[in-house]
């Protein structure tokens, strides 16, 4: 015995289905705003390491050259991407 229409039945599954799409879309929307900045980041990233190899063909090791702040300004992304690991995994979970 059906006591529910086709439609009807349509009409609760759109309901049912509603959430998880939406939840669906606000996730895709979380990845996208990592992706686009990891291709920019990615690009720029490689562009560098080439530079660096180039240099590093041409001039040698900057051991000679670098002054104490080029030394503080080549250790800055190494903090950096210490402190944000850091903070990803070592987060207290209070």
């Amino acid at each position: 015995m059906e006591f529910l229409t086709e439609s009807e039945k349509e009409v609760i599954q759109k309901d049912a289905s509603r959430p998880v799409a939406e939840a669906n879309e606000q996730a895709r929307e979380a990845w996208r705003g990592w992706v686009i900045p990891a291709v920019g980041s990615a690009a720029f990233f490689s562009s560098m390491l080439l530079n660096g190899i180039k240099n590093y063909k041409s001039y040698g090791f900057p051991t000679h050259v670098f002054s104490r702040t080029d030394w503080v300004l080549l250790s800055l992304p190494i903090v950096v991407v210490g402190l944000a690991l850091s903070d990803i995994f070592m987060e207290d979970k209070t």
